[in-house]
């Protein structure tokens, strides 16, 4: 049976939210979506201090605990204006957000995404980096 949940930390941009939310329920064949929002959340993730990455962990150990959510997409798109750099900034920032959660979230799948533009096709996104927790059997094989 599929994992019912998965949360995932976008952009407050509400262009994205609809066509990231068929892409995750296609892609991770999940029912529903833990959303947590951000201005530019590759930025914030990549940058913030530590004691505000933890208020922001805080809110996907939530997801984790009351739905069992195993994987976080963290979600990037150009022309946001919370995070006006170039694309290849913007991935850039969601491959150190990845490096810098992984430690933190050891039993997560975590995938990093991006779009290249928003507007009335948003979101066809191109994974730019994925780090799948170990499996049992190799943590049983050690």
């Amino acid at each position: 049976m599929p994992d019912r949940f998965a949360t995932m930390f976008t952009c407050i941009d509400g262009r994205i939210q609809r066509p990231l939310d068929e892409w995750a329920r296609n892609h991770l064949d999940v029912e529903y979506l833990d959303t947590i929002t951000e201005p530019g959340p590759e930025a914030v993730l990549a940058t913030t201090g530590e004691r505000c990455l933890d208020v922001l962990l805080e809110k996907v150990q939530i997801s984790q605990r009351a739905h069992g959510s195993a994987t976080l997409v963290i979600a990037g798109h150009a022309d946001c204006a919370g995070n006006p750099v170039s694309a290849d900034e913007h991935r850039n920032q969601l491959r150190q957000s990845l490096a810098r959660l992984a430690g933190r979230l050891p039993n997560t799948r975590i995938i990093a995404v991006h779009a290249d533009r928003c507007g009335e096709q948003c979101w066809d996104p191109e994974i730019v980096a994925e780090v799948s927790p170990p499996s049992t059997d190799a943590r049983a094989a050690a």
